[in-house]
């Protein structure tokens, strides 16, 4: 059975129910003194709902069988006649094996060889003249209720990957964040013991353990990054929760960390996206400067004006030895969506005189571009 299938306890109560059914049915029949309603037939009822409803989790196509046998060859001895408990029983097993059956085929098959045998049957015993009517009842208390199970479990199916799908988008967002925090943490640590490495008056083997947590920090966010790449997914919107940290916590992190940073104006609050766009921009630019230009002066301009933000991050050339290792690209581009997402652009790439830029344009509010704040 599939893996969408979960035991329900009124299951097994109908089952129940359909056994106790068909037992009283053929027993009012027989008393009623209809002579094809016998004990005899009672008790093959009984034993072959019994056993249908028995395997029909683990052998649907079974169970397909027992209830063509039982119904058809009912329909068949007795010229069209059929018990109501045995109607509700083939509509039954036929929505359930419909609903949480796998496979189609093995029970469309045993239902088409059926069919063509109580045919034949029908044939021999009344010259055909049940033909329709248990084609009919097939139709309406077989196929029916089997195309229902079938929508069911496709439904059931789509919702599941729904939920599959969004908690794999929210599960890679959240290794994005964790990219973006840790590796930020990690450069700032890496910087820090680069600039420990060329302190003057530092024993050799200080020298040798500031290098190797230099080393050991660069790893690290190289194996985070790849992670991250491993679980991005190909288009993500920007988070719509603001930093709790503005840019200037970000600035004052990093010069606490040993970078030579300054910034240059401020960015007020007014826009969840916008200030959670620029919070990203300043973190990854920060964190790649630390990474690729370690030891350079880097300034964070903050440019204010009536249609919106400028951003820029820019650092000069590496006075310390560049962090190794291969870039994937996928810092810059997030920075790329993060500014899509709040209506914005963003350029980057080399700085007049050497070293690095990182530039966005991010606009304001219409309610801020009229000059009124709310």
């Amino acid at each position: 059975m599939s893996l969408l299938r979960r035991p329900r306890l009124s299951e097994p109560i109908l089952s129940g129910l359909l056994v106790v059914a068909v037992a009283a049915e053929h027993l009012y029949m027989s008393d009623a003194g209809h002579p094809q309603w016998s004990g005899w037939s009672a008790l093959v009822g009984v034993l072959g709902v019994t056993l249908a409803m028995w395997v029909r989790q683990r052998q649907p196509a079974v169970a397909v069988a027992l209830v063509c046998a039982l119904v058809g060859g009912t329909v068949v001895a007795n010229d069209g006649w059929v018990l109501i408990s045995y109607i509700a029983f083939a509509a039954l097993v036929s929505f359930l094996v419909g609903r949480w059956a796998d496979r189609v085929w093995p029970s469309a098959v045993v239902a088409g060889v059926a069919v063509v045998t109580l045919t034949a049957l029908d044939a021999v015993v009344n010259s055909g003249g049940v033909q329709v009517a248990m084609a009919g009842n097939m139709v309406i208390f077989m196929a029916l209720p089997w195309l229902s199970g079938r929508y069911l479990r496709q439904v059931a199916r789509n919702h599941s990957t729904e939920i599959e799908q969004a908690q794999l988008t929210e599960r890679a967002r959240i290794a994005q964040e964790m990219h973006d925090s840790l590796g930020h943490e990690l450069s700032l640590i890496a910087l820090r013991a680069g600039a420990l490495e060329v302190a003057p008056g530092l024993g050799d083997a200080h020298r040798e353990a500031a290098g190797a947590i230099r080393t050991a920090a660069a790893g690290a966010t190289e194996r985070l990054g790849e992670i991250v790449g491993v679980l991005r997914p190909a288009a993500e919107e920007a988070p719509l929760t603001p930093a709790a940290a503005g840019i200037g916590g970000l600035v004052e992190r990093a010069r606490e960390s040993g970078m030579d940073v300054r910034l240059e104006g401020s960015l007020d609050d007014g826009d969840g996206v916008r200030d959670v766009a620029a919070h990203r921009i300043v973190q990854e630019a920060l964190t790649n400067a630390a990474r690729h230009a370690p030891g350079s002066s880097v300034t964070v301009s903050v440019e204010t004006g009536v249609d919106g933000v400028r951003l820029s991050v820019t650092n000069g050339r590496a006075t310390l030895p560049p962090r190794a290792g291969a870039t994937t690209g996928l810092g810059l581009a997030g920075l790329e969506e993060a500014a899509r997402a709040a209506g914005g652009t963003l350029r980057h790439g080399p700085a007049a005189g050497g070293g690095f830029e990182v530039v966005a344009d991010l606009p304001a509010r219409e309610d801020q571009r009229r000059g009124v704040r709310l």
